[in-house]
């Protein structure tokens, strides 16, 4: 999988990609205005300086007045830039870098404008042309000219609400967000929903919040994983504090309810007629006419309030499949915890699509749904979670992605617009309409069958067997529950990017199955942004485990935590001052180590200012200490 140079990623402005659809409105994004030329030319002599590793305020005063330069030319966006410069010297930190940018945003720099930052790259040996470009519209005093070209720069911000930040961050857990390499070779149609993110984290929502809703529409679509037959269902709770963004799953509802509007519409005329059938029963006192039968209770999003007997109906109606989707947590989690609305044995069953059933003496009712297709989109806080899920040991825990929103503190401009129809709402309605034709012309295609090509099949079994090794080294043997479950979800993943990136494609001769069904192969970018999706979700998972876990066993994943840190440190006194990765990996056989769990220890090494990349594949030890 692709590594960042530059891991955090929740300060790095990304620039989104705007070449949305003709009949959609223009995504909404909140604006900054620098000057375009002038970011242009910082991007390029960061990315120069970072291909030469090079330092260019070592010390502390050329440390400040590095961000007093990129605070003056660029505003908040250059906070990314600063920490990507920063994170060239040995002792970066994330927060003393971040809080010392918000303090030169807040402060005055004595004169000190972008000329300070181009000067430092220029002694610093960076040739680029485009500084001496950018230094031809510095007036004499050192100050911006006023050309600008009038156009705003279209930009992701990190989940800080879009508004500055004068106060210490609260300190929260790190946990990683999705590459950008996802969103690089997402399908047309994905891409044009997270293009209407506002933040880093909304991003993430929307596309997994997307997946997860539509991957309760594909019934046509079945592959054969481990063996067993299996659909592309998901199931997600967005887990963040109250106000933190996780209402973005609402909008990825309005993908789908076109079709469960559909639905809807047809029960009506159904019952319609029926109640006009029934009245024409009840006067002909049902002489030789037999009575009418009650149509079915059409739908694809069933209410989480739903009690057990009428979630079951529900399905039965509907052919075994829905979408349970609930944007506040304690919905579900009050309903399971009731003697009417138990049907957590029915989720964990459904989703390896194992047959449920109900028999009511009282109605002389029998409910079998032979292989059920259930789909699950929550949202919720932490101790919504812990309501849901109790403890770790919990068959839920497994069969759920988790992903964390953590608590910025901020307001973002919530008057971007005025405009009813370029509004969240209208998007994504619009969005849904175009999801339902899309998926119409998919379903008229006929029956498909997805599988992986087999030169995928064994890095596949490759990469779970490491993430399980790893993970069960790291936390502890119950995390082998979660990670084989993982696999199941990653291939599911597969099975919904390719799906999508069928829209609007046809072949008239595909290659068929034996059964005569479509054969669907897994296409190469998928693959890989599917491992990268779940390879961000494992870390979240592992974080949900330690908190449900018992007391007990927090204790030990501190011990092993500390011994984990005892191992690291007894593999950096052995290594070699200087080193490629070819002999890291040596070292770590020599001395008898997990190379799983070594693998990611470098990149903790860079963090922590221990290790220093030279280059790509080449690493030096850091012996000397100071702070910025």
């Amino acid at each position: 999988m692709p590594q960042k140079t530059f891991s955090v990623s929740e300060w790095v402005n990304v620039r989104s990609d705007t070449n949305a659809k003709q009949s959609l409105p223009a995504p909404i994004y909140n604006k900054v205005s620098p000057h375009d030329d002038t970011e242009t030319t910082v991007a390029s002599i960061v990315s120069e300086i970072e291909r030469m590793s090079i330092d260019i305020a070592p010390r502390y005063k050329e440390w400040c007045d590095l961000g007093f330069a990129l605070a003056e030319g660029l505003g908040e966006s250059g906070r990314s830039y600063y920490h990507r410069l920063s994170s060239l010297h040995h002792n970066y930190n994330l927060q003393t870098t971040d809080k010392q940018y918000t303090a030169c945003l807040d402060g005055h720099g004595q004169g000190i404008t972008i000329a300070t930052f181009f000067h430092m790259a220029k002694n610093a040996g960076v040739t680029l042309s485009g500084i001496n470009h950018f230094n031809n519209d510095l007036s004499h005093d050192g100050k911006m000219g006023k050309r600008l070209n009038g156009n705003n720069q279209n930009t992701i911000l990190p989940n800080n609400q879009g508004g500055e930040d004068n106060e210490e961050m609260v300190k929260i857990e790190e946990l990683p967000q999705f590459f950008d390499e996802v969103y690089d070779h997402l399908p047309s149609f994905l891409k044009d929903c997270v293009d209407n993110a506002v933040s880093i984290d909304d991003r993430d929502t929307i596309l997994l919040g997307t997946l997860a809703c539509i991957s309760a529409c594909f019934h046509n679509v079945r592959g054969v994983y481990d063996g067993r037959i299996t659909y592309p269902n998901l199931y997600l709770f967005v887990v963040a504090d109250a106000g933190m963004g996780k209402g973005a799953l609402t909008l990825c509802g309005e993908i789908v309810k076109p079709i469960d509007h559909e639905l809807h519409d047809i029960s009506k005329r159904q019952m319609k007629d029926y109640k006009e059938t029934m009245a024409s029963f009840a006067r002909s006192k049902g002489e030789d006419r037999q009575i009418p039968e009650e149509p079915l209770m059409r739908m694809l999003i069933i209410p989480a309030n739903s009690s057990a007997s009428s979630f079951l109906n529900i399905l039965n109606d509907n052919e075994g499949r829905g979408l349970l989707f609930e944007t506040e947590g304690d919905t579900l989690s009050q309903t399971l915890r009731s003697d009417y609305g138990n049907y957590s044995d029915v989720l964990r069953k459904a989703f390896h699509h194992e047959q449920v059933n109900q028999s009511r003496r009282k109605d002389r009712e029998f409910v079998d749904i032979s292989e059920p297709c259930v789909s699950v989109a929550l949202a919720g806080t932490p101790e919504q979670v812990r309501r849901l899920i109790p403890d770790a040991e919990n068959g839920l825990l497994s069969r759920f992605c988790f992903y964390n929103i953590p608590f910025r503190r901020g307001i973002r401009d919530v008057f971007a617009t005025n405009d009813l129809s370029l509004s969240k709402n209208t998007i994504f309605r619009q969005l849904g309409e175009r999801f339902m034709r899309e998926r119409t012309d998919f379903m008229r295609r006929g029956d498909f069958t997805f599988s992986l090509p087999p030169l995928l099949q064994a890095p596949f079994t490759d990469w779970l067997r490491k993430r399980n090794d790893e993970c069960c080294d790291e936390i502890d043997n119950g995390m082998q529950g979660v990670i084989r479950r993982m696999g199941l979800v990653a291939f599911r993943f597969m099975m919904l990017l390719t799906i999508v990136r069928e829209f609007g494609t046809y072949t008239p001769n595909a290659p068929r199955m034996p059964d005569g069904s479509i054969q669907l192969v897994c296409h190469e970018d998928d693959y890989h942004t599917a491992i990268s999706i779940a390879d961000t979700l494992i870390e979240h998972a592992k974080s949900v485990y330690r908190k449900l876990a018992v007391p007990e066993k927090q204790k030990e994943f501190l011990k092993k935590e500390n011994r984990a840190a005892v191992r690291r440190k007894r593999l950096y006194e052995v290594l070699p001052s200087e080193f490629t990765k070819a002999e890291y990996d040596k070292t770590v056989a020599d001395i008898n180590e997990n190379s799983c769990t070594a693998a990611k220890w470098i990149d903790v090494f860079i963090r922590s200012g221990q290790l220093k990349r030279l280059e790509q594949g080449r690493y030096a030890k850091v012996t000397t200490t100071g702070a910025q």
